[in-house]
């Protein structure tokens, strides 16, 4: 019934849509606030799509339609997470090609270049806004399914119950009648053996024979034959979404599930964020192995509602669904260089997948087991438990960091990512001078920044970020600024060392200066920056 509501209602939707798209080309207001999202960014498409569809739904059909609201904007799947990267990077190289545009064309071209821009920007933006559009009705459209199964499955755990609370009632009014048969006839039998002793006068040495109970016999095998067949029932369960189950524990189910559907499937919202590029470079890799298969099984969680959550392997998730892009492009293009071959290979098809289900919807001692002030978000529990061998960054880990102060930091430092592209590194082991994204969040939270100095948005953090910048660069921008001896050696082979103050001083590798003076970004050379006032 959800499911039919909701392909009625997106197409409503869909109509909608295409007139509330915003203007582009909006920018921050001139008072220093913050500006809204850009019109592609998946939390504003989403809002959108989301609103518009249940609003168009039946009220009182979808008993957790205000649940499915609140959960959209901070949960994206992996393919909506993948459209978002491809708009932003889009994005980027328009607003670049724009600048370098102003700067190289000559005046005639200058006046006929933004309507050339401005086409452009619209084609891209169509694309996008298609895309995204699709992605957000697959998820709505698998998040509604799966909601349905569980009420379904609800549905026929209690028509279960009851059919078996209708045995109980039967056998035990069967035994009742077969109690007050026996007592009929043992009162029958002991009047005739009364009667028969009056007759022929023996009223000495009576004995009573102990009468054995008929009914009780037939009660027994009733229920041991009742027990029998119930135990014996057991069939194979296929979930509308996740597939075939392979196997089912007391604590999780194990099925075979589509990549192409794993992608559908929003990340846990406290989940570490979702990396393009450590994706790509992921399906990179794994061109060279494809022998293996994908190692490793994709944990997902599934709510009291039936809803389902990845809480470990969103990247490989990523991964296999660029691969699965990949081929579906060769074998359009029809070409006969292997690549359809090669990755035809790889199953992505039967991917193995664990199903954690939440203690509340568990039927045995640990549901009865939660107390009113036990913390009941069993998705926290489960990823710290997946996670505590990994190297998890302190700022994701649930519970930690509070969401508005990980919201301060992502925006800071995603803006100077986007700022400084070439001096970000995707390996958490990069050196001076790159940084890696990941490694300054959690840095910008363990150094206690935003309570410190009292920050309460993200743009105040950038500003205070890039005043740090302009200190550094006034310390190591020009050479003479730098006192350097030969007394520490680095990896490339070059040395030096940096007067900070009176007796700090801190190792600098020449190289390292070269390119911070280079970008402009000085950041990445060392940390003092995090601690001092």
């Amino acid at each position: 019934m959800f499911v039919r509501a909701f392909f009625v209602a997106k197409n409503r939707a869909t109509a909608a849509f295409c007139h509330r798209r915003p203007s582009s080309s909006s920018s921050s207001s001139s008072d220093g606030r913050r500006s809204p999202p850009p019109w592609w960014s998946i939390p504003t498409l989403r809002d959108k799509i989301a609103s518009m569809i249940a609003s168009a739904l039946p009220r009182g059909g979808l008993p957790s339609a205000e649940k499915l609201l609140q959960s959209t904007s901070s949960s994206p799947s992996i393919d909506e997470a993948i459209v978002m990267a491809r708009a932003r990077e889009a994005h980027l190289r328009s607003r670049t090609s724009t600048s370098s545009t102003d700067d190289d064309m000559g005046s005639d071209r200058k006046c006929a270049s933004p309507y050339h821009t401005a086409d452009e920007t619209r084609r891209m933006e169509d694309e996008i806004e298609r895309r995204a559009l699709e992605k957000a009705r697959e998820r709505m459209e698998l998040e509604l399914r799966a909601m349905e199964e569980k009420y379904k499955s609800r549905e026929e755990e209690r028509m279960r119950g009851e059919a078996k609370e209708r045995e109980r009632r039967e056998v035990e009014h069967m035994r009742e009648v077969a109690f007050a048969r026996w007592k009929e006839e043992a009162a029958r039998e002991m009047r005739l053996q009364e009667i028969q002793e009056e007759e022929e006068g023996k009223w000495g040495g009576r004995r009573r024979r102990r009468q054995s109970r008929p009914g009780e016999d037939d009660s027994e095998s009733t229920s041991s034959e009742d027990h029998g067949g119930r135990d014996g029932h057991r069939h194979r369960h296929h979930h509308p979404i996740l597939g075939p189950q392979i196997a089912r524990l007391p604590y999780k189910r194990v099925h075979l599930t589509p990549a192409s559907t794993l992608a559908s499937i929003p990340v846990y919202e406290r989940q570490r964020a979702y990396r393009h590029d450590r994706a790509t470079a992921m399906a990179k890799d794994k061109r060279k192995t494809l022998w293996m298969g994908i190692p490793g099984v994709i944990s997902l969680m599934e709510d009291d509602d039936g809803r389902l959550s990845i809480l470990d392997g969103q990247h490989r998730v990523g991964m296999m669904a660029l691969l699965s892009e990949e081929r579906r492009k060769a074998r359009e293009r029809g070409c006969d260089d292997g690549v359809g071959d090669e990755l035809d290979s790889l199953d992505l098809e039967n991917v193995l997948v664990e199903v954690f289900v939440s203690r509340r919807s568990r039927d045995d001692c640990h549901a009865t087991a939660l107390a009113d002030g036990d913390d009941d978000d069993d998705m926290a529990t489960i990823f710290t438990e997946i996670n505590k061998a990994e190297p998890v960054k302190l700022i994701d880990l649930p519970g930690v960091a509070k969401k508005r102060t990980r919201d301060i930091i992502d925006h800071a430092a995603s803006h100077f990512q986007d700022m400084y592209p070439a001096m970000f590194s995707t390996s958490s082991r990069c050196r001076a001078p790159h940084l890696n994204l990941d490694n300054l969040r959690d840095a910008l939270f363990a150094s206690e920044i935003i309570q410190r100095e009292k920050i309460g948005s993200g743009i105040e953090l950038v500003s205070w970020m890039s005043r740090k910048n302009d200190e550094l660069r006034e310390r190591y921008g020009s050479v003479a600024g730098v006192g350097v001896s030969s007394t520490e050696k680095n990896d490339d082979g070059d040395s030096g060392t940096a007067t900070m103050g009176n007796d700090i001083k801190i190792s600098i590798n020449e190289s390292a200066l070269k390119k911070a003076r280079k970008f402009d970004f000085f950041l990445g050379l060392e940390s003092t920056w995090l601690y001092k006032k």
